[in-house]
């Protein structure tokens, strides 16, 4: 027993990955609200890179009840907490073992076949390889640790 994952049989849970919280504020979560927080994509909880943005997806109790001790949502701007969750679930995308390769797998991801992409759900996020958002989410992924 005990808290310690290795004394429960557990592994011990995989250290946190982060990015560049000014570049990720700046030019990546522009990016995610602009083409990845749709209903239909990544804006709904239980996606595997669950996205929350302004008129989206919010981060709110999943219970749905209200907690007098947490601040109402500001519907002009995500919360920290909102931005911090983005920010590190997409750095989780970035591996410790091969963070070029992953990253690149990741932007192949989001473009179209035809353009050496990766099949995303049918769906293409940007039609040319050298889309200055596609630069944005590389330089914010090199920035993962």
């Amino acid at each position: 027993g005990g808290s310690d994952g290795r004394r429960s049989g557990r592994p011990p849970a995989p250290p946190v990955r982060d990015g560049d919280p000014a570049l990720f504020t700046s030019e990546v979560q522009p990016i995610l609200e602009t083409h990845c927080a749709f209903l239909g994509c990544h804006g709904r909880e239980g996606m595997p890179l669950t996205v929350y943005a302004l008129n989206y997806q919010r981060q709110r109790d999943p219970d749905g009840l209200a907690d007098p001790t947490r601040p109402n949502l500001d519907e002009r701007a995500l919360s920290l907490g909102e931005m911090k969750y983005n920010r590190q679930a997409l750095a989780a995308r970035v591996g410790t073992d091969t963070p070029d390769e992953d990253i690149e797998r990741f932007v192949r991801r989001l473009l179209s076949p035809e353009q050496g992409g990766i099949r995303h759900a049918g769906v293409v996020v940007f039609e040319r390889p050298d889309d200055p958002a596609l630069d944005a989410l590389r330089r914010f992924l090199r920035t993962v640790r």
